[in-house]
């Protein structure tokens, strides 16, 4: 058995048991298994490339700072930035194939863009109180923008490998909806048991598109 399909097979245990934390938590603690995905899922991305994508590489590690610091309550707001990072370079690597968008296209997704970019930041806005709310702005303007130039591109450039795009960024607004949700009016399992499942999917997802960008490049 090759060690990409290993390390495969063991994002998706770990993904397994850190969403199943979520309901036993005295059986699995999430403590531990929430740090394993992302190192498992670099070193899967380093085994299947010849060329590495350095903005790919420094966007997980952006996040699994996010991870540990958000999961430390005196960093949580420095959390939150990690995790802007984090998707600011999958912006970064998606703006490479910019070209493909047309005029039109932009122009129509405004107005949509806006919509889902403003309704989950006037929802949270009552119940977020401080300057936590400054860093929350922060993070959502970068994943509605990602999730804007992911469905720009696969509606100007219909591949496979941009459809792991699109499910990446729209998997990153909703994981951003239900998460500010759980966080802000109350935790609710089902809910803080999609935020793990939508977290390691959309990150999957996005591998899937790097790897397939170097092959067709």
């Amino acid at each position: 058995m090759s060690k990409k399909l290993v390390l495969t097979y063991l994002y998706f245990t770990i993904f397994f048991f850190d969403a199943l934390g979520v309901f036993v938590p005295e059986i699995i603690s999430r403590q531990y298994t929430t740090f394993f995905p992302l190192p498992i899922l670099l070193l899967l991305y380093l085994y299947s490339i010849k060329k590495v994508n350095w903005l790919f590489v420094i966007s997980l590690f952006c996040t699994f700072f996010g991870v540990i610091f958000f999961n430390i309550e005196s960093f949580f707001k420095l959390g939150i930035v990690f995790y802007a990072a984090g998707v600011l370079f999958y912006v970064m690597i998606s703006l490479k194939q910019a070209s493909v968008i047309s005029t039109k296209s932009v122009i129509i997704a405004t107005l949509p863009f806006l919509v889902l970019y403003l309704a989950p930041l006037l929802l949270f806005s009552d119940a977020v109180r401080g300057d936590i709310f400054n860093y929350i702005i922060l993070y959502s303007f970068f994943v509605g923008f990602f999730f804007l130039i992911s469905s720009l591109i696969y509606v100007n450039q219909q591949t496979r490998s941009n459809l792991w795009l699109l499910f990446s960024g729209s998997l990153f607004l909703f994981s951003t909806v239900i998460h500010g949700y759980n966080m802000f009016f109350g935790e609710i399992l089902i809910l803080q048991f999609g935020v793990v499942v939508t977290f390691l999917l959309m990150h999957y997802a996005m591998y899937r598109y790097t790897i397939a960008q170097e092959i067709h490049a």
